[in-house]
């Protein structure tokens, strides 16, 4: 049994949500042998309910199961599950990541170095702009550019990203079959070819209002950290910066003025403790340590006053490490080996990024 069927069945289960399907198969070297265990022997797990251990004899709707297999071979669409090695590792770390991506298009490996631009359904000239300028240099950086392909700054971000050539993934709050909204059908079609299209969301399902908030964790599942461009307080672009924050990935917000009602959300989370974007290096200071297919400048060579700790040092930081690794790696104790990191700081040498994370100035 492939884990495409595997998954929609345990899905298709009433009650059977993410967490308690992730809780289910860690009991399991593979979670097809679900299936081949007793309900007896599955309720001792004591992790789902007797009724559910009956249904997953008998209780799964296959009917779904059939018509979601049928679509999938007759169409371009894809399903990938959280069972497949090329689920996107990002979101398959977040609390209740989906079980099943329907997906038009492909995640490449890269797409792991992603952040998502999210923001107002009404951006002003401001807001078009400042998300246009970072895109572009998102993309100039080789990020991917994640966003929700709404009206207003998600379709602003996506359409820079497909305008300057670089990756893009959209995360839908309906079916993948269904084009929403109507006039971006063109936009999608050109996305699809430089990133994805991908939902949780069965085909067919329609674009309701409960769907967006459970889309925008995916938004902020699949990026290390998450812009908001222009937003009301409690608007959905502030709720996926919540998200972000919530799955420990990092929050930016484009400062607005503050007689601005657009700008009451960005200019809250500033306050709050999202970082300030300026320009793109705002950006790029709180996440480079974390990337994985980011460009390397050329080494520079050594200057030849560097002290020998220093050196020791530099020789550990092939890229980004924490601080109790070079501790043990130089076989420093930390009070001097902080007060050393610091001196290459002021040389240019290194940069310290968050949670003690320190790299060479180079990366």
């Amino acid at each position: 049994m492939g884990y495409i069927e595997t998954a929609l069945k345990l899905t298709s289960i009433k009650g059977m949500g993410c967490r308690k399907i992730l809780k289910l198969a860690s009991q399991f070297s593979d979670i097809n042998e679900v299936f081949e265990a007793t309900p007896a022997e599955l309720h001792h797990q004591k992790i789902i309910s007797e009724q559910q251990c009956r249904e997953l004899e008998v209780g799964f709707d296959q009917k779904f199961i059939d018509e979601t297999m049928d679509v999938l071979s007759k169409s371009h669409f894809q399903l990938l599950t959280i069972f497949d090695a090329e689920y996107p590792e990002l979101l398959k770390k977040i609390y209740d990541p989906p079980i099943v991506l329907y997906i038009n298009g492909d995640f490449v490996p890269e797409d792991y170095d992603a952040v998502s631009v999210v923001g107002t359904r009404v951006p002003s000239a401001y807001g078009k702009s400042v998300t246009d300028k970072i895109v572009h240099e998102l993309v100039k950086n080789n990020i991917t550019v994640v966003s929700g392909l709404a009206r207003g700054v998600d379709t602003e971000a996506h359409q820079a990203a497909v305008k300057y050539g670089g990756r893009t993934i959209a995360v839908l709050g309906n079916g993948i079959d269904i084009v929403y909204p109507a006039e971006n059908r063109g936009l999608r079609n050109k996305l699809i070819q430089q990133g994805c299209c991908c939902s949780e969301f069965p085909f067919g399902t329609r674009p309701n209002a409960p769907n967006f908030p459970r889309r925008n964790r995916i938004i902020s599942g699949l990026s290390l950290g998450t812009i908001v461009v222009e937003a009301g307080k409690r608007s959905g672009a502030v709720l996926t910066a919540y998200n972000s924050l919530d799955q420990n990935r990092e929050v930016f917000a484009v400062p607005g003025r503050i007689f601005d009602k657009k700008s009451v959300g960005t200019n809250h989370l500033i306050q709050k403790g999202a970082k300030m974007v300026t320009d793109i290096d705002s950006i790029l200071e709180e996440i480079d340590h974390r990337r994985r297919y980011y460009k390397r400048q050329k080494q520079i060579e050594l200057p030849l006053d560097i002290s020998q700790e220093e050196r020791k040092i530099m020789d550990v930081l092939v890229e980004s490490v924490h601080v109790d690794e070079i501790a043990e790696k130089t076989n420093m104790n930390i009070s001097e080996l902080l007060s050393t990191l610091l001196t290459l700081e002021i040389k240019g040498l290194v940069r310290q990024f968050p949670g003690k994370m320190f790299a060479k100035s180079e990366y």
